[in-house]
């Protein structure tokens, strides 16, 4: 199913009109298709159907709640790495031992909570946190699921701010060590069991670097193996990207393949963590223009959406697909897409080529359901926008639009000043 057409050369998510959705709403807003995020899952999914693989999707890709139960009663898990979104997922009806904890610099109190809530995996990323939560666990009489985060030294191929498998980076355990810390740890008494895990990037479209890292999990465990101690589970993580700009996709059999072979290989089960290709392509934001202006040889057109709604292009030099929602037979111009933060970096796209413009046109950008929403902000104290589900014909409001008085009733001027 399409669930982003023209009818009547007028936008629809699934059989909702966006034209006419943003007269009610107002801009901008997101907006996501319910059928798009099924879609997704089960056609994730049905390359890793069976028992020996949980799929837990990566909260921070888009923690709304609702997203959360839709995935839910799929019956899919969840990869959280705050306190916050443990609570989201609990919240949402996933299953306590259907969530895992990953994290670089987990707090005692989130510790304590993930302990006492008996999560299918905590992923320890340096000694420091793994002695901590072991204190806990003694403290609690809680037995633990383990993942002991591996740093591969791989490189993802993707943006260097989005890569996390390289040795420089903040992420995992060296595999020497991780090696000294399964010797030393394997039969402590608060560790029901203590697996592998690994993690190199998002957005990542080439197989090679999942293979690589794979293949040293692989030489890790056939050397744990011979000493003795056997490793349960893998967490192989996420990070399969998306076509943004037609980049190329990776085949998800041959990436599934190699996980079930090695699987099968090690007699382990699988814990993925997708989040990105679960979600992104479900979500548009809808935006609207404001002004035209020229500047040098260059024609802006600023929208009414900035980098705090949106701040991919900012923060990673990423390009969203944009087009107006109503189609027309306009000649095309090319514009700079802006928006209305006080800064250079508020800018969405350089130079497209698009039918003409006028003030007050509506538009969108697609492929924003992942890392849109859930990383905006109330920078230059603009409120936070709403998000809007669609199911069929029907729609609802699953964020409401912040609002400013609200914002700042949360601080306070001291009696001093």
């Amino acid at each position: 199913m399409n669930n982003f057409r023209f009818i009547n050369n007028v936008l629809h998510v699934e059989n909702v009109s966006i034209k006419n959705l943003s007269k009610v709403i107002g801009t901008p807003f997101y907006c996501y298709s319910t059928n798009a995020i099924i879609e997704k899952f089960n056609e994730f999914k049905k390359y890793f159907n069976n028992s020996n693989t949980t799929i837990c999707y990566a909260i921070k890709a888009n923690p709304n709640i609702a997203i959360l139960k839709i995935l839910s009663k799929l019956g899919c898990g969840a990869e959280a790495v705050s306190l916050g979104e443990i609570l989201r997922a609990l919240k949402a009806g996933i299953p306590n031992n259907k969530i895992v904890f990953s994290g670089v610099g987990k707090s005692n109190e989130e510790i304590q909570f993930a302990v006492k809530k008996n999560l299918l995996q905590i992923n320890v990323e340096s000694l420091g946190e793994l002695d901590l939560i072991l204190k806990n666990s003694h403290k609690l009489n809680k037995k633990v699921n383990l993942g002991i985060r591996i740093n591969p030294d791989i490189d993802a191929k993707t943006h260097n701010k989005i890569t996390t498998g390289i040795k420089n980076n903040k992420f995992g355990i060296d595999i020497k060590e991780a090696e000294n810390i399964f010797k030393k740890y394997n039969n402590n008494s608060n560790i029901r069991s203590l697996n592998v895990s690994v993690h190199i990037g998002s957005q990542i479209t080439s197989l090679a670097p999942f293979f690589k890292a794979f293949d040293k999990i692989k030489k890790l465990v056939n050397k744990l193996n011979k000493k003795q101690i056997k490793v349960n589970t893998l967490d192989l993580g996420g990070g399969v990207g998306i076509s943004y700009k037609k980049e190329k996709k990776i085949p998800i059999h041959l990436y599934a393949k190699k996980i079930k072979n090695i699987a099968n290989e090690l007699n382990c089960r699988i814990i993925l963590e997708p989040g990105r290709i679960l979600t992104a392509e479900s979500g548009i934001l809808v935006s609207k223009v404001l002004y035209l202006k020229k500047g040098g040889n260059t024609s802006f057109a600023i929208i009414d959406s900035g980098m705090n709604d949106l701040i991919r292009p900012a923060l990673y030099d990423s390009e969203h697909d944009m087009q107006k929602i109503i189609k027309d037979k306009k000649r095309k111009k090319n514009y700079s897409i802006v928006g209305p933060i006080c800064e250079t970096a508020d800018t969405f796209i350089k130079k497209i080529a698009i039918n003409e413009l006028k003030d007050n046109d509506i538009v969108f950008f697609n492929n924003v359901g992942a890392y849109g929403a859930s990383m905006s902000s109330s920078y230059n104290s603009r409120p936070i926008i709403p998000e809007i589900l669609v199911y069929k014909n029907k729609f609802e409001v699953i964020r409401k639009k912040e609002n400013i008085v609200s914002q700042i009733s949360k601080e306070k001027i001291p009696s001093w000043i």
